[in-house]
């Protein structure tokens, strides 16, 4: 209760001061989004996840001393959310469960049977959430997609128009993700799995096989040199099928698929697997007979449901032999000669990186496949050889005139080569498998008269890679990708023909889709409030208005409002562009991020390009995958409602950082929940309270602090937000608790610093109690809008710092010798490294080499005269990694004797001339001798 409490009171506080209502002024701005979620549901944590990281850096910024703005919008194009209302309609119990475990009242279910009622109903139940979870947004720039906002609907326009002007929009024939019920290609928001798909191209290599040829798809043409054999499934019924002027047999399934594959089919009659096993048929690109043989992992619905056998670099292929050769009973229950079987031998054909001539026989041996059965460990072995062979691979040999050609060169050729001549023909598969949200298998369509946005053109291409190479990408591993993204990506479907959306200006019946008009509304952004507010309407905006304010050419018109107001809508767009940061889960840089870029840079001039992109990982949940199934797809909404919203924002900001898949410890939040409550309590009843006089541990927290203060920095600016929390919270907490054990009372200037710099750290992530602790201590104003905690260079003293490790490490020692030694000593005599081990120790911090320092310290006569001993010294200070600047060893003991025999329960004696076992000896820089009697 205490957590929702405070969270009512602030969100209030902030909404009637308008403290994330961000306009133009003389600071440096700060433009942080994230891709627009689609209304046909509620946030999960797994997206909340995403979105919490746009906030947290823009509270941060903000206290940073930028503009700092946070706008948000709801996407609501496509045909999902049509798709969802029509299964309400037909009265579909999945449709209508999946409605009620959200929560939707049974008398409700009946409004989403329209589906603009989904667009209103969920754009506005998101943002009470995400109010509800502290999100510092601009709410006056939100707007939702669609002909259902004229203003958006007249901007998509205009781009889509712009795009046209400049060739990169063409009417053509390309291949699709495609539903066969919707009738229409198949987006990434249309599907319920299977993101990120996209047609993916197979080699359909033609084995003459008497009056007619069996086909088998491979995505490796290039090793055609080392094919032995054929497989097909004994069980499986194929097809003889007239495909334009040739009989191939194939699976059923694969004759279905070419049908929307411009092949004109017609199947003449079914053919068992059982019937071509021993025969033989002539492998195309090496013109030599090979047998058919037997085998499971033929699958009907992938490729041909024919496979050809490479066993030299597939591991499925050479493990199938593997079985055959060995069992004689097999082979002849196949009516197999097993002598001819046993002839074939895997033919070497690419030069692999760490593997020798037979990668897949290699792999297989190394982890113990036993049979073609033991289908984890040959997935393994086939992502590890193929992933190898394909990026360093050099064709050998037996691969003539390819010879030392890399894989990737040579793949192409040899497919062309035998495309040019009949040898081979194409087909198209998804990637992965593709579930259209109308439950529907989705399948790979070639589509005519389609409009297409030409993401292959190589000059728009080469536009976009320099805007690749000059943003600021976080992580920067994640450039590389951009980059081959911007290579690889193709011409794509930019229209369908049903579904909310925006019509194509210059051809009505087709509707946008999902992906291709949300690739520039950031620019939309800074000016939607003035659409929202009704300064303008509608109905009068054109083209014109829109290249006035986005590109700065002039216009004579006024639209109904003063020139005034349309020179403060440019200059606000001006000032707010190009944004500085978008943020996104790494599963759309292979399409919505580049997206954004490609059409940034056919759009915009230079100057307005995107400066930055962040990307995150995919989020787990208690160390699982997200899934209906498993039951633990959990609502934001909910986990507020249950914790209060600092908790789960801290626990969404710790789950993880970087590209990594981060992992939401769900038990991470009762912890956190004590922790921020035992801070409140904390800061509250020791702030501008404590000693007057300063102690040497006064010096080592503030160095220590300025440290963490630094560490957080570096972290926060990367949005290494676990890294930044885990310093900046956890650590030092950590080390707060050892400062207040050290000196019993804290000194009143230092403890209170140290409650203002943990408030402000916390402040982006649990916002909430940060204020009402900020407020409790008589600050004015927000926290939030507060100053951010700027650490001080000069006070991070590398000697000051080791002080207490040192005293950390003289408790430990004198423990373990009363442990070990079963002692129950009164008193314990320390005595410190003599001055001269000194010097000796602050030339091997500047050498670090034993050779180097010997030869700086035997410059020194009277240290040459100590011969063997300082050879000794030298070897023990670079063995231990003893590498420290002087300290008054005995001095720190001296101000700290007190603490220390409270800690060990002994009394502590330092440098006496009483040493019964001449243990002053064996004191060195750091480590000094120790005798408990």
């Amino acid at each position: 209760m205490m957590f929702r409490t405070m969270d009512k009171k602030w969100q209030e506080r902030w909404e009637k001061a308008r403290i994330f209502e961000s306009d133009p002024d003389n600071r440096e701005k700060f433009f942080v989004n994230l891709p627009y979620p689609y209304m046909n549901g509620y946030l999960h944590l797994g997206r909340a996840f995403t979105f919490l990281r746009g906030d947290i850096i823009s509270r941060y910024k903000r206290m940073k001393g930028f503009n700092a703005l946070y706008p948000f919008a709801f996407h609501c194009t496509g045909t999902p959310i049509v798709a969802a209302a029509e299964r309400i309609s037909e009265g579909e119990e999945t449709q209508i469960n999946n409605l009620k475990k959200m929560g939707i009242p049974d008398g409700e279910i009946e409004n989403f049977k329209d589906p603009v009622y989904w667009t209103k109903h969920f754009s506005e139940e998101m943002t009470e959430h995400l109010k509800a979870t502290g999100f510092g947004i601009d709410w006056r720039r939100s707007f939702i997609t669609t002909s259902l906002n004229p203003y958006y609907n007249k901007f998509i326009e205009w781009q889509f128009r712009k795009l046209k002007e400049k060739g990169l929009i063409a009417i053509g024939k390309h291949p699709v993700i495609w539903c066969p019920k919707c009738k229409n290609p198949v987006g990434d928001h249309a599907r319920l799995e299977g993101e990120g798909e996209t047609p993916q191209e197979f080699t359909l290599l033609k084995f003459e096989f008497g009056d007619s040829y069996i086909i088998a798809a491979t995505l490796r043409p290039e090793t055609v040199f080392g094919q032995t054999n054929l497989w097909v499934d004994p069980e499986i019924e194929y097809v003889k099928t007239k495909v334009d002027n040739e009989i191939w047999i194939m699976s059923k399934e694969c004759s279905e698929k070419l049908k929307n594959q411009e092949k004109n089919i017609e199947v003449i009659e079914t053919v068992k697997g059982k019937e071509l096993l021993g025969k033989y048929a002539k492998a195309p690109g090496i013109e030599r007979e090979i047998m058919i043989l037997p085998s499971s992992f033929c699958d009907p619905d992938k490729g041909t449901g024919i496979v050809t056998s490479v066993p030299s670099d597939a591991p499925d292929d050479w493990m199938g032999i593997y079985d055959l050769q060995k069992d004689k009973e097999l082979c002849e229950s196949y009516n197999l000669n097993w002598d001819e079987v046993k002839k074939i031998k895997p033919i070497p054909i690419i030069k692999t990186k760490g593997f020798g001539e037979l990668p897949a026989v290699e792999i297989c041996k190394k982890l113990r496949v036993k049979s073609q059965r033991d289908r984890e460990l040959l997935e393994k072995a086939k992502k590890e050889v193929y992933s190898t062979g394909f990026y360093t691979g050099i064709m050998n040999e037996n691969c003539g005139e390819y010879e030392g050609l890399s894989v990737m060169e040579a793949k192409e050729k040899i497919k062309r080569k035998l495309i040019d001549s009949k040898k081979a023909d194409i087909m198209y598969e998804p990637s992965g498998n593709v579930l259209c949200r109308c439950l529907t298998k989705c399948i790979v369509k070639i589509v005519k008269d389609q409009w297409f946005i030409r993401y292959n053109d190589p000059e728009w291409k080469k536009r976009t890679h320099k805007a690749v190479e000059n943003m600021n990408i976080i992580p920067d591993t994640v450039r590389k990708q951009f980059h081959y993204v911007v290579d690889w990506l193709n011409d794509w479907a930019c229209t369908r023909e049903f579904g909310l959306g925006t019509r194509l200006p210059w051809d009505k019946k087709w509707v946008i889709e999902s992906l291709s008009d949300s690739t520039i509304y950031m620019a939309f952004y800074t000016i939607s409030k003035y659409f929202n507010e009704g300064t303008i309407k509608a109905d009068v905006i054109d083209d014109e208005f829109f290249d006035y304010i986005f590109l700065g050419k002039e216009t004579t018109k006024n639209y109904g409002v003063s020139k005034e107001i349309l020179e403060k809508m440019r200059e606000e767009f001006e000032y707010w562009y190009p944004f500085d940061l978008r943020s996104s889960g790494k599963d759309l840089v292979q399409n919505h991020l580049t997206f954004c870029l490609f059409n940034h840079t056919a759009i915009f001039p230079e100057k307005y390009w995107p400066r930055g992109f962040a990307v995150n990982g995919w989020v787990m949940i208690d160390a699982e995958k997200m899934s209906t199934s498993k039951g633990n797809i959990t609502l934001l909404r909910d986990n507020v409602a249950k914790h209060g919203a600092d908790p789960i924002r801290m626990m969404l900001a710790f789950a993880g950082e970087g590209v990594d898949d981060a992992n939401i410890e769900t038990q991470f939040v009762e912890t956190i929940k004590e922790r921020l409550i035992s801070w409140y309590e904390f800061a509250i009843k020791n702030y501008n309270k404590g000693r007057e006089t300063k102690m040497r541990v006064d010096y080592w927290i503030e160095a220590v602090v300025n440290q963490i203060m630094k560490e957080t920095d570096d972290a926060m600016e990367n949005m290494m937000f676990r890294t930044a929390l885990q310093k900046g919270f956890f650590d030092l907490q950590r080390n707060l608790k050892w400062y207040l054990r050290r000196c019993g009372i804290p000194n009143k200037e230092t403890i209170s610093w140290i409650i203002e710099v943990q408030t402000k750290i916390l402040a982006p992530f649990a916002p909430h109690i940060s204020e009402e602790i900020w407020e409790k201590l008589g600050k004015k104003g927000f926290i939030s809008t507060a100053e951010w905690p700027e650490y001080d260079e000069t006070k991070i003293d590398e000697t000051i710092l080791k002080t207490e490790d040192y005293i950390k490490s003289v408790i430990d020692d004198i423990r373990k010798i009363v442990k070990v030694a079963k002692l129950e000593g009164k008193n314990v005599y320390v005595y410190t490294a003599p001055e001269w081990t000194w010097e000796i120790a602050e030339i091997v911090e500047k050498k670090k080499n034993f050779n180097e320092s010997i030869k700086e310290v035997m410059k020194n006569e009277d240290m040459r005269k100590k011969g063997k001993i300082v050879s000794k010294l030298i070897n023990e200070l670079i063995k231990n990694r003893i590498f420290s600047k002087k300290m008054d060893e005995a001095d720190i003991l001296k101000e700290s004797k007190e603490f220390i025999e409270k800690e060990v329960e002994m009394k502590l004696e330092i440098n006496k001339d009483y040493d019964p076992k001449n243990k002053k000896l064996f004191a060195i820089p750091t480590k000094p001798a120790i005798y408990i009697e």
